[in-house]
C-alpha cells in the first residue's frame, strides 16, 4: 500500500502526464478500487473532446472549477461536488475560468456502481455535504501517512455510501417552459464559474455578483435556489470552507489568514461557518488533514 501512494513533490516534478492534461499527484488502490489524485493542466476555454468514459468512476472536486458535459448533461464541476461516469459516455470539458483544479478520480466495477448509484434517472452531477467533503480529504491524507489498505478499504466504502446519498441533488426543473430552465440553468452555471475562481469571485457582495451575471440580486437568489435545491449563500459558504480546507491541505496553518483571505469577518466567523459545514473545528481539522502523523 505505502509503495503506491505517491507524494505530489515527486511525482510534479517527474512531470507524471495523465491523458497529457494532467498531472497525476497520487494513486492509491485498496479493495477493488482505484483512487487517483489528478492536477488539471487543461486551459482551453472552449469544450475539448469529444472522449468517451472507460470505467465506471465517481470524480470528487477538491479546488478550482470547469464545465463538464456528460451524455447530453451540461453541469460545472467546483468544489461542492463531482460527477458520476459510466462506461461508453460520451463527455467534454471547458476551462472557462482557466487551469489549476484539483480532483479525485474514484474508479470500481460495475456490481458497486449499480448498487450505489445506478437508476432510471441517473444524473451525473451530485452535491456533497461538508462533512463528506472533510471525510474525503481526510481518506487522501490518511493514505499519505502510510495507513494501512483495510483501513483506506473502510474509508473509500464509506466516502462512497455518502456520495451516494448526495446524488441527484442537483436538480434542473427549474420551469415548465425549456427555454426557461435552459436559461436558468445557464445563469447558474455562469455564477458557480465565478464563484469557483477562487478569492477575488467568492469575495463579491450579491449585488456585485448579480451585476457580473447580468441580473437583479433577487432573480439571482431565486434562480440558485429552484435550480441547485440550496441557497446562493449555502454554496457560497460551502466553497469558502473548502478553500480553507484544501489550503490546511497544502500546509498552511494560521488560521487567522485563512479567515481574512477568504472574507470572514474574523477567525471566530470562520470557526462558526467551518463548524456549521463540517461538523469540526478548524483547528482540529489542521491535524486532520496534515501529511504528517
Amino acid at each position: 500500500m505505502n509503495e503506491e501512494v505517491c507524494s505530489v513533490r515527486e511525482l510534479l516534478k517527474d512531470g507524471a502526464v495523465r491523458e497529457r492534461r494532467g498531472a497525476l499527484c497520487g494513486r492509491i488502490r485498496a479493495a477493488g478500487i482505484t483512487v487517483e489524485d489528478i492536477l488539471c493542466c487543461e486551459d482551453r476555454s472552449g469544450f475539448v473532446g469529444p472522449g468517451q468514459a472507460d470505467g465506471y468512476t465517481v470524480v470528487l472536486a477538491r479546488s478550482g472549477g470547469y464545465l463538464r458535459r456528460i451524455a447530453g448533461e451540461e453541469f460545472f464541476v467546483d468544489a461542492s461536488g463531482g460527477y458520476l461516469t459510466r462506461p461508453g459516455d460520451e463527455h467534454r470539458v471547458a476551462h472557462p475560468i482557466g487551469p489549476g483544479d484539483r480532483c479525485t478520480e474514484i474508479r470500481f466495477g460495475a456490481e458497486l456502481f449499480t448498487d450505489r448509484f445506478d437508476g432510471p434517472s441517473l444524473s451525473r452531477r451530485f452535491t456533497v455535504t461538508g462533512a463528506t467533503d472533510v471525510r474525503h480529504r481526510a481518506l487522501l491524507a490518511a493514505a499519505r501517512r502510510g495507513a494501512d489498505e483495510f483501513e483506506v478499504g473502510e474509508r473509500l466504502y464509506r466516502l462512497l455510501d455518502d456520495v451516494a446519498v448526495g446524488a441527484g441533488h442537483w436538480r434542473t426543473d427549474t420551469a415548465s417552459r425549456p427555454a426557461a430552465a435552459r436559461a436558468h440553468a445557464r445563469l447558474v452555471r455562469d455564477v458557480c464559474a465565478v464563484l469557483a475562481g477562487g478569492t477575488s469571485g467568492l469575495g463579491l457582495s450579491l449585488e456585485e455578483l448579480a451585476r457580473a451575471a447580468g441580473c437583479s440580486p433577487y432573480h439571482l437568489s431565486r434562480v440558485f435556489r429552484a435550480v441547485t435545491g440550496t441557497t446562493l449563500t449555502h454554496h457560497r459558504n460551502e466553497l469558502r470552507i473548502r478553500g480553507v480546507l484544501h489550503a490546511l491541505e497544502e500546509g498552511e496553518e494560521n488560521l487567522r489568514t485563512l479567515a481574512y483571505a477568504y472574507g470572514f469577518a474574523d477567525q471566530a466567523h470562520l470557526t462558526r461557518v467551518c463548524r456549521s459545514h463540517t461538523g469540526r473545528l478548524p483547528s482540529s481539522l489542521r491535524g486532520v488533514l496534515a501529511d504528517r502523523a
